[in-house]
């Protein structure tokens, strides 16, 4: 039976720690350059991996952010510019 459990709660705590991802479409309502975040129209704010140049973005663009959530934050790495 221990042999059982052990491996069953392993599992499970790992499990836990692994982090959602998803693509998000919105519209930039802001930038913070510094923190180099970005929140969209529905009041989310995405955490910019570096490699994203926040300098291509304006408040008002239409944005396909890939996301995912670390630690408990929304982490973008990857935001490009949607049609329309």
């Amino acid at each position: 039976m221990k042999k059982l459990i052990i491996p069953a709660i392993a599992a499970l705590a790992m499990s836990t720690s692994l982090a959602w991802s998803a693509d998000v479409s919105g519209v930039i309502k802001s930038i913070d350059a510094n923190a180099h975040q970005i929140t969209l129209d529905d009041g989310k704010t995405y955490t910019v991996d570096q490699s994203v140049k926040l300098t291509d973005f304006k408040a008002g663009d239409k944005v396909m952010v890939s996301a995912e959530v670390q630690n408990g934050k929304n982490m973008a790495n990857k935001v490009t510019k949607a049609a329309g």
